[in-house]
């Protein structure tokens, strides 16, 4: 995260809980700054981890680190009880990490969270769309405008590269190579991985830059691929909201979001015999366990599997 955009995002916290001592508060902001330069987390999770430290703040309302009690964090976790499992797992997460923090820097003596429970969160398997339901949302857009160009091909890079709706709202001109038929992301931790480029997505990727980006380009827009009407970077929730729009023309039953294209990429690459390495690279996940879960098939998939493949089901 920029300097400038840090400065903006502590501000507006601080309106948030003015009340918090000033102490407190910098050390919060030494350890975004900390979770930023040692260990490259995204823009998007330490601002979570600013929400999430704040609001424990506001709940323990202490003068001092040092007066957090394990029973201030079991009043904590109860307060969570309402969230679901994931929410509840990372706000515990970063209260962890945080005490951490302050051990390390020594700020505390002892960390409260030695001894609490931290929630395990419910790994489902994510839902997916058909190929004809892809085709179908791709060729819901409106090709004769700039905006319907640059949804599908939005559309046909998360769905046939398996980007982050991030990565495709943050692509510079300069990643994308069309002639050799790949794109250079710089995903979470801005590492950066080769995704390749397929024949559909490529076409649609250029007939957006050749016919589509030209008409909404600014002099202030510089070199970001995807642009909204006024020029500047699209952003997720304009593409998200557009994205419903597309599924609801269509009569898409299941809840639509932008990662569930990424989700369908990977699915769909299982199914057709890739293996989980070349996923995970493509995905740009850091732990193969992150890639394992598209690995849960459906038992009517194991038994057609069971079924080709063992000697004695024949």
């Amino acid at each position: 995260m920029g300097v400038h955009n840090q400065k903006i995002a502590a501000s507006k916290a601080n309106k948030r809980l003015v009340s918090i001592p000033s102490a407190l508060f910098t050390d919060i902001e030494r350890f975004l700054g900390y979770l930023h330069l040692e260990r490259g987390l995204s823009d998007n999770t330490q601002a979570s981890y600013r929400y999430d430290l704040l609001q424990f703040w506001k709940c323990a309302h202490v003068d001092s680190w040092e007066s957090v009690t394990e029973r201030t964090i079991e009043s904590w976790q109860c307060a969570l009880l309402d969230l679901k499992p994931a929410s509840r797992a990372r706000k515990i997460a970063a209260l962890h990490h945080f005490f951490e923090f302050l051990l390390k820097k020594k700020r505390l003596q002892k960390n409260p969270m030695e001894r609490a429970i931290h929630p395990k969160k419910n790994r489902e398997l994510p839902h997916t769309l058909s190929l004809k339901e892809v085709e179908q949302l791709q060729n819901s857009t409106v090709l004769s405008t700039p905006n319907g160009l640059r949804d599908r091909a939005m559309i046909s890079l998360m769905y046939g590269c398996g980007l982050r709706i991030s990565e495709v709202c943050g692509l510079w001109l300069q990643s994308v190579f069309l002639q050799e038929g790949f794109l250079k992301i710089y995903g979470k931790g801005s590492k950066e991985r080769l995704v390749p480029l397929g024949s559909i997505a490529q076409a649609h990727l250029q007939a957006y830059l050749v016919q589509g980006r030209p008409l909404l380009l600014k002099a202030n827009s510089g070199n970001f691929v995807f642009l909204s009407r006024w020029g500047r970077p699209i952003s997720r929730k304009t593409f998200w909201v557009h994205l419903r729009e597309y599924a609801r023309a269509i009569g898409l039953s299941i809840p639509i979001k932008p990662h569930l294209l990424r989700h369908t990429f990977a699915t769909h690459l299982l199914q057709n015999g890739a293996d989980l390495r070349s996923i995970q690279a493509m995905l740009g996940h850091s732990d193969l366990s992150t890639t394992q879960i598209y690995t849960h098939l459906h038992p009517s998939q194991l038994q057609e599997t069971y079924n080709r493949c063992h000697i004695r089901a024949w």
